[in-house]
């Protein structure tokens, strides 16, 4: 199942996918368990994990980890500091492992 990673201004992470059927989201929620929410989110409907649900299972965090490395290198590459400064805030707090100083 693909979802997208989010981060916040505050470096929060959340993991979203969105369906425009009801029924479609609620069997990407059932598959999800008791990890996921679902909201109406205006003509469809969005499925979503938040930060203290990724930290619980340590191969999520991994994944999501991979994906905010490549989101602050291209954040610092385009020269966004705020945005980088928030996707490092986010590896921090799910204890990303880091190989710069840029990322702490």
């Amino acid at each position: 199942m693909k979802m997208s990673v989010f981060v916040n201004n505050n470096g929060i992470v959340e993991l979203r996918t969105q369906r425009r059927d009801y029924n479609d989201a609620l069997r990407v929620l059932e598959r999800l368990k008791d990890n996921a929410k679902l909201r109406n989110h205006g003509k469809s409907f969005e499925v979503y994990m938040g930060m203290s649900e990724v930290k619980k299972d340590q191969e999520l965090t991994k994944k999501v980890c991979e994906v905010l490395k490549r989101m602050h290198e291209e954040a610092v590459s385009e020269g966004k500091e705020g945005r980088a400064r928030s996707i490092a805030k986010a590896m921090t707090k799910l204890n990303c492992p880091t190989q710069s100083p840029r990322t702490q």
